[in-house]
């Protein structure tokens, strides 16, 4: 059974929202009524329209940041922590339990990533 977490379900809401959006949008224009918008309430439905989406390339990122994390064995994924809060190799090396050689290379690796 897969299990979801929160931010995902955020996404999947932010998407289904945007769809939803969208698809009321293309009604509303291909609708053979004649529907009067305010230019002001257009505007505002495609700032909307755009702060969703920005969103949803905020969430996509940070789902994929996630799931590194989550593929990663657990010392790994806790180093790989550490170097992005700035700790050094030789500290890493020993919260972790792994050799010097590994947490340098994971520091290489993920050094500024965020």
């Amino acid at each position: 059974m897969q299990v979801f977490t929160w931010r995902e379900l955020l996404v999947g809401v932010i998407v289904a929202l945007a769809f939803y959006v969208t698809e009321l949008l293309v009604f509303l224009a291909s609708s053979r009524k004649e529907i009067s918008f305010d230019k002001g309430e257009i505007d505002s439905l495609r700032e909307d329209i755009a702060a969703l989406r920005a969103q949803q390339a905020l969430m996509h990122k940070e789902m994929d940041r996630l799931r590194e994390e989550n593929d990663t064995p657990a010392p790994y994924s806790q180093a790989i922590r550490m170097v992005r809060q700035g700790l050094g190799p030789a500290e890493i090396a020993v919260a972790c339990d792994i050799s010097k050689g590994e947490a340098e290379l994971i520091a290489s690796l993920h050094k500024g990533k965020s």
